[in-house]
């Protein structure tokens, strides 16, 4: 068998602990470290996925120390651009959550960024196949053409909650 690819994990938060926890159940990924400004959040994931990896609080210093075959960015929108370039560019394959970034022109640095690296760039936008997202996109084309629609539905469900919103 293959080795497994390394992955970082960059966002120890709703995303990047949903995610991590995924990584950790595929046998073709190996976690190898994890990245949070906040040491609460990166503490809290690394004991929830058992211990034992490397946790960075400066994303950079984790990229340079580990290279990974693969990095997960599960952070603010304005980091994207930023740490998926630098990712990109020390020969990495980048899962990047929505937006890829804050403005055209660092989307565009991105994509270039992708394209000269030959790495693989991949966009997280699982929600657009939700099936309460699809339910609400149904009901709202009979509803007339709104100028703007927002759901924000997503991870932050939980208990009671996540019961309703999964059997939409």
């Amino acid at each position: 068998m293959k080795q497994p690819l390394r992955v970082l994990v960059v966002g120890c938060g709703t995303m990047g602990g949903s995610h991590a926890r995924a990584y950790q159940h595929i046998p073709e990924f190996q976690i190898v470290g994890l990245v949070s400004r906040t040491p609460a959040s990166r503490e809290s994931l690394n004991r929830s996925l058992g211990g034992g990896y490397a946790l960075f609080s400066d994303y950079d210093t984790a990229l340079e120390t580990l290279q990974p075959d693969v990095v997960s960015i599960n952070t603010y929108p304005e980091t994207h651009a930023a740490y998926a370039v630098a990712a990109l560019q020390a020969g990495a394959h980048v899962f990047l959550e929505k937006p890829v970034a804050t403005t055209v022109e660092d989307c565009q640095r991105v994509l270039g960024a992708a394209q000269e690296s030959r790495r693989k760039l991949v966009v997280g936008y699982i929600l657009r196949h939700h099936p309460s997202w699809e339910k609400f996109i149904e009901i709202a084309r009979g509803l007339g053409k709104p100028l703007v629609m927002r759901m924000n539905l997503n991870q932050q469900s939980a208990g009671p909650a996540w019961s309703t919103h999964k059997n939409l």
